[in-house]
């Protein structure tokens, strides 16, 4: 059981049920004494349309999100006191300031480069200035980054920004607590869920769908969500010929999507690199749902170990993930394999205890109240090197 001697500092934009396993097992490890979530916005009501909660919950551990100035400050000591704070998406000054104190900062970001990085950005005097203002806060030995994806290491490094001090860190969803069971004999479901947008790439699922919708064993696709692209796409499925093989539906709160994943046979992550994690990569392979992702999506190279843990498909080539959904739909012995190692790999690596153990054995080690640990895989190695 590891001690109360760091106070940790957890900071974001808003409160999410994504980030409530993390936090809990926070609290279990430090107390909520040492530990404090600092939230800075209140849930837009798109996210609230998407099933995240109305409100922040009452927890003596959360701070925030401010309605004053005066909070504001409140919430900038508890920051800037913690012996540890791991900053996300919080306004920049709140990053100078801590940054300033000199105590042990991790900067936690998905990637920067959403969109295809281009060496003549840099020509681009505002961009330029906007690098080099940010190296100048965060180029300093006491600031690490943790990097949410496999991408997102690669981008700091190209814009050199955080030196070697680069770590792996994630989204760590609720993992289910038992392996999920066989789906052998039924006809296959595929689900997605999620916000209906261009880069989620669903015109390229329902592409996909379309070349695997004649097999006798396809049972059909759900698509659970809303979002600008909706209409489009409900055109889309009509032109395909997809008929009653795919379904819209509104969207459901988050427990409802987790049991749609646990009846599912594949979910597939779709979207492209403007995907920073998605955090629905987590939870399917918790639930016996097959990862079948877009190589591009932040998550996908991070967890899925393609053919063993999940399937990586090519961006924009709905011919690929078709190939590869019509192979495995007649693979029973395949999925079943591929479900319980996604379920392994989940529980042993991405589990939030794990990522909560992870970090405070970094920081403590970083601090030198600890030996410097060496994690081979997962949360808190080193991607320093690539």
């Amino acid at each position: 059981m590891m001690g109360t001697d760091i106070c940790l500092a957890y900071c974001t934009n808003i409160w999410s049920h994504h980030q409530a396993p993390l936090c809990m097992e926070f609290v279990r490890l430090l107390g909520g004494d040492q530990f404090k979530l600092c939230l800075f916005e209140q849930v837009p009501d798109e996210q609230r349309r998407l099933g995240y909660a109305d409100c922040v919950p009452c927890h003596d551990w959360i701070v925030g999100p401010p309605t004053s100035n005066g909070e504001l400050q409140r919430l900038s000591q508890v920051i800037c006191e913690a012996d540890v704070a791991v900053l996300g998406a919080v306004p920049q000054e709140i990053v100078r300031a801590r940054a300033a104190t000199g105590k042990l900062t991790f900067i936690m970001s998905e990637r920067m480069s959403k969109k295809p990085f281009h060496w003549w950005r840099m020509l681009n005097p505002r961009f330029a200035r906007g690098i080099n203002e940010y190296r100048s806060i965060v180029n300093h030995g006491n600031v690490h980054y943790l990097a949410m994806g496999a991408y997102a290491a690669g981008d700091v490094r190209r814009l050199e920004i955080f030196g070697d001090r680069l770590w792996s860190w994630a989204y760590f969803a609720d993992v289910a607590p038992h392996p999920p069971r066989s789906r052998t004999g039924s006809r296959i479901r595929i689900l997605w869920a999620g916000r209906m947008l261009d880069w989620k790439r669903v015109d390229m699922l329902l592409k996909a769908v379309a070349h695997v919708c004649p097999e006798s064993n396809f049972g059909g696709l759900d698509l659970v969500g809303a979002g600008p692209e909706k209409a489009r796409l409900q055109k889309l499925a009509k032109k395909l010929n997809l008929g009653d093989k795919c379904k819209f539906h509104e969207p459901v709160p988050a427990e409802q999507v987790r049991k749609w994943m646990r009846e599912a046979d594949f979910y597939v992550l779709a979207s492209n690199r403007c995907e920073g994690w998605g955090v629905v990569a987590n939870e399917a392979m918790s639930e016996g749902a097959i990862l079948v992702a877009n190589e591009q999506a932040g998550a996908a190279r991070t967890l899925v170990d393609h053919g063993r843990t999940g399937f990586l498909f090519q961006d924009n080539n709905p011919a690929d993930l078709a190939d590869i959904l019509r192979r495995l739909m007649v693979n029973a012995p395949l999925q079943d394999k591929i479900r319980q190692s996604a379920w392994q790999e989940i529980q042993a690596l991405w589990h939030p205890r794990v990522g909560a153990e992870r970090l405070i054995g970094l920081s403590k080690g970083l601090l030198g109240l600890a030996i410097m640990p060496e994690y081979q895989e997962g949360p808190c190695c080193s991607c320093s090197l690539g």
